[in-house]
């Protein structure tokens, strides 16, 4: 990660800056993922995926701007649905999930797979629980 990490922009002086946070894209259908260096409070996260998607990797073309649906792992363990529109730090300040080792983890999933992968990552959860 080098020199990733959170930090105010463009000033760490200036009282206006804003917070600026490395992110993660994780596809876990396909266990690939993506680093954003920066990826300030005030962007959505729909302009990130502007530029990212679709994906060299994606030979069926399932991972488009507009043919994905993204989530947040929750404090709890669940997961929160990210919209593309949203800002960071709305996210961010709706007291449900949590920044881990100064890293934004979002997953992104092709919305036609979005609700078995919702259903098997919380069945995933409940099993580690009752393991412990």
């Amino acid at each position: 990660m080098e020199d990733a990490k959170i930090q105010l922009v463009p000033d760490p002086v200036d009282p206006t800056s804003t917070l600026s946070f490395p992110t993660v894209l994780l596809y876990p259908l396909h266990l690939e993922s993506d680093f954003i260096k920066a990826f300030n409070e005030t962007e959505p996260l729909g302009h990130h995926l502007s530029y990212i998607l679709p994906l060299p990797w994606d030979k069926e073309g399932l991972y488009k701007p507009t043919s994905v649906e993204c989530y947040m792992e929750t404090i709890s363990g669940g997961l929160i649905k990210v919209g593309r529109k949203v800002s960071l730090l709305k996210v961010l300040t709706s007291g449900n999930v949590e920044v881990v080792d100064e890293v934004v983890k979002i997953f992104v999933v092709p919305k036609a797979k979005a609700e078995d992968w919702v259903l098997d990552f919380k069945k995933k959860k409940a099993a580690d629980k009752s393991s412990r």
